[in-house]
């Protein structure tokens, strides 16, 4: 019941962004630009016509359409936003054209980051920074999220709530969802496998060579992993 009066709340105080409970540990955030009318039709539209004008681009096609302000671009706005937070690592994207949505298994952050980018968007001038800045490094966090997938932490992040079997180089781990929650939110450091003590950092960050959901038990998953390597780049999400 406190979470259900939680969500109403925040719903109702930040329209038209409203936040959805899975049931299954996860929260999303979420802006349905295509659904948005009224007073929010055209919702923080003139800091994206602004961006347009500043790269020699018109605001609107031949037949109408807005040129920018599509759900990509709302996420290049929002990783810019936060991009020194470190919360915004917590965050999954699963944007399309027709809106903006990102995931969090921890309803604090979610709420957090949902509060402060509505004041950042609703102010032009400041928005239209951030839009024209994150527009530029957008590529480079497609690439990002791409890796991110790639390793344990991204599959963590992406199946909170699931049970993982972890066949790595060293051992055998078995991951419960509370075992999941405190490693993504960096509560413990260290894992056990095979009585031995590993950074949790190295377990996260190893590429994940297979995965399999069982076939019996859909909150099952087997994963093998390779070796950790440092990261050849720089994290700027």
């Amino acid at each position: 019941m406190e979470t259900t009066r939680r969500l109403n709340e925040f719903n109702i105080e930040n329209r038209p962004f409203y936040i959805v409970d899975h049931d299954d540990g996860t929260y999303t955030l979420c802006l349905p630009l295509d659904l948005l009318n009224g007073q929010y039709a055209d919702y923080c539209q003139t800091a994206f016509d602004n961006y347009a004008k500043s790269i020699g681009e018109p605001t609107t096609t031949p037949i109408g359409l807005k040129t920018h302000g599509n759900g990509y671009e709302w996420e290049a706005a929002f990783r810019q936003a936060f991009r020194n937070d470190p919360n915004i690592s917590r965050v999954l994207f699963d944007c399309e054209a027709g809106g903006f949505f990102c995931s969090c298994d921890d309803l604090d952050i979610l709420e957090d980051f949902g509060i402060r980018f509505k004041d950042v968007c609703e102010d032009t001038d400041r928005f239209t920074e951030v839009i024209t800045e994150g527009i530029q490094f957008q590529e480079a966090w497609e690439k990002e999220q791409e890796q991110l997938m790639k390793t344990v932490r991204g599959q963590l992040m992406k199946h909170p709530s699931a049970v993982f079997e972890i066949k790595t180089p060293d051992g055998d781990i078995r991951l419960n969802p509370h075992n999941i929650k405190m490693l993504l939110s960096g509560e413990i450091n260290t894992v056990v496998i095979d009585d031995c003590n590993y950074a949790a950092f190295k377990l996260l960050n190893q590429e994940v060579e297979a995965m399999q959901t069982d076939i019996f038990d859909g909150s099952l998953i087997r994963m093998k992993t390779g070796g950790y390597e440092e990261p050849d780049f720089e994290m700027t999400m």
